[in-house]
């Protein structure tokens, strides 16, 4: 990015110019991969910051109040913006039918006017005309700095009023089966329901190693599957190494105990052994192998400089794994479990699934499960009755001995709302779309701040990303 900025300038544009170029170009090669996320996360605590406070740097106080003193321009050019953008919101409106809601809402996600806008209008005031003149000057560079302001403070605004009463599609939740709901809908589900459910649980703290077989033991015998319990031996170039010897030896008396657990709960276990150099890569790969439909795994906090910076365990599995991920941190046994709280944000397919895994551990245990539904503080009444009755539609279950209660509570800070809640449970289920971050297992900041603060047993599923 820096030689692309250096050719822009040796070349005669600006320098900005060739880091959008850059950009393009590195984007366009990095793709969904995990360089990308450390890539973005320079950006986001380093470089953005830098061109902002660059920016503040350029603005002339007095310039900049004198401008505010003669309004003209500046109302000119916020109400061209927002005109314009509105405009463009009613044509898409009148084009697809969208109703009222949905015509606001696209509206104010294309107000804020941030980043491009001012890289254009910060070389526009850099460039010098041949009669030595500046193209734009200070009142139309504070004027747009007024537009970035004005902006990006109402767009979400806007949004965050006409967005929550936005109707999502219905949805259909006929199947009482992990394995029907993890399917992909692009495969034959005639084919696959000829395989047993398989549930891959990797194996490597014996302290631990109870409460995932459990867990995946109540999960196997709903679904009439099996468990394949794995054991990750590290590589080492002579296969007759004693190192490797003593890893296969540990790893033997890690899978006959896992046996002897499953055998209690009376499902099919296959224990595997794998040698291999990187433990993720070989755990995604038996997992693969095995055609899993769930990989049922302990929680394993961040530690240490290699795995801030390059993530853990967790992180690289997340992003290579076929299948979605359990990650769990049982304070107690699973079959002990009696009250389970499932944070619901929306109706769509990936928060229902995570209900049906929590419904499978509540028809197992005979335990209660309360939805927890956490709205922002503009939603109606009558929005969240709606709300509560599409998702007791959506998770009705039939002919099932099962307790489910929802609960709705308005309030802007969901993450402490859900730790407030969770103390009076037994288990928490947590859904998130799998990402690789540049700070270890941080799906999204809500979820963050959950998983660090929780007092209880936890359970966080994880799906592939689309």
């Amino acid at each position: 990015m820096f030689l692309a900025s250096v050719g822009a300038q040796v070349i005669g544009i600006e320098q900005i110019v060739g880091a959008f170029l850059a950009g393009l170009a590195v984007n366009d090669v990095l793709g969904h991969s995990p360089t990308r996320e450390k890539v973005e996360f320079v950006g986001i605590v380093l470089f953005i910051p830098c061109f902002f406070v660059n920016m503040g740097l350029l603005i002339n106080i007095q310039a900049f109040l004198q401008t505010l003193s003669s309004v003209g321009l500046t109302v000119a050019i916020v109400l061209g913006l927002l005109g314009s953008k509105f405009i463009a919101a009613l044509l898409a409106k009148l084009l697809y039918g969208y109703s009222r809601n949905e015509l606001f809402t696209m509206w104010s996600l294309s107000l804020p006017q941030v980043a491009a806008t001012l890289a254009a209008t910060l070389v526009a005031y850099e460039t010098l005309s041949p009669n030595g003149e500046r193209l734009v000057g200070e009142n139309v560079l504070n004027s747009v700095i007024v537009l970035m302001m004005v902006t990006s403070i109402l767009g979400p605004l806007i949004t965050s009023r006409v967005a929550s009463s936005l109707r999502l599609p219905p949805v259909n939740f006929e199947f009482d089966q992990l394995s029907m709901w993890w399917e992909s809908q692009t495969c034959n589900l005639a084919e696959r329901s000829q395989q047993a459910f398989t549930i891959l649980v990797p194996l490597y703290n014996p302290r631990t190693q109870r409460h995932l077989i459990e867990l995946a033991a109540l999960l196997a015998r709903h679904e009439s599957g099996q468990i394949i319990p794995l054991a990750i031996a590290r590589a080492h170039v002579h296969m007759d190494a004693p190192q490797l010897n003593q890893s296969l030896s540990a790893s033997e008396q890690l899978l006959a105990k896992a046996t002897a657990i499953g055998q209690e709960f009376e499902v099919a276990i296959y224990p595997k052994i794998r040698i291999d150099d990187d433990v993720a890569l070989g755990i995604s790969r038996a997992s693969r192998e095995q055609n899993a439909n769930l990989v049922v795994m302990g929680w394993s906090r961040t530690s240490g400089l290699r795995a801030r910076l390059f993530g853990n365990v967790i992180d690289s599995i997340f992003w290579s794994s076929h299948c979605p991920v359990a990650v769990t941190r049982f304070l107690e046994s699973p079959t002990s479990i009696q009250r389970i709280l499932v944070p619901v944000e929306n109706l769509n397919q990936s928060n229902l699934r995570s209900i049906q895994f929590a419904k499978v551990l509540a028809i197992a245990n005979e335990a209660q499960i309360t939805l927890l539904h956490v709205c922002n503080r503009y939603v109606s009444t009558e929005q969240i009755h709606d709300f509560e009755i599409q998702l007791a539609a959506a998770t009705s279950q039939d002919n099932q001995p099962l307790t489910l209660r929802i609960k709705t509570i308005a309030d802007d800070d969901v993450a402490k709302v859900i730790l407030k809640e969770a103390v009076a449970f037994d288990l928490v289920v947590l859904h998130a779309i799998r990402q690789r971050t540049a700070v270890g297992l941080a799906i999204s900041d809500i979820t963050t701040q959950v998983i660090n603060e929780l007092s209880s047993s936890m359970v966080l599923i994880a799906e592939p990303c689309s």
